[in-house]
């Protein structure tokens, strides 16, 4: 199942655009914080990488495989509800440029 072009516009709606784009591959889209892969949406998931911050913030999420053999990363059910998406983007690219 691919992700629709809605969901898509519906995070980029929920965060700073100067900052965050996306780019669509594979019926997916990947989602890019300053040039850096930070997570993407699959099968209309957010789903986001899995680092030491982003881990402690979103404990209580669920780890998923965005697809078969795929590293896992942390789901993000209701996004728009999430407080402050751009600064966890921000956070996930800082520690992934370490």
């Amino acid at each position: 199942m691919a992700t629709e072009k809605e969901m898509n516009e519906l995070l980029l709606e929920n965060v700073d655009k100067d900052k965050v784009r996306t780019r669509k591959m594979i019926g997916e889209y990947i989602i890019y914080y300053e040039n850096v892969v930070i997570g993407g949406l699959y099968d209309d998931r957010l789903l986001v990488k899995t680092t030491k911050t982003a881990l402690e913030e979103l404990h209580r999420n669920p780890l998923v495989s965005p697809y078969p053999n795929a590293k896992e990363m942390i789901l993000i059910a209701d996004f728009t509800q999430h407080e402050n998406l751009t600064d966890l983007f921000k956070t996930i690219k800082e520690e992934l440029k370490k």
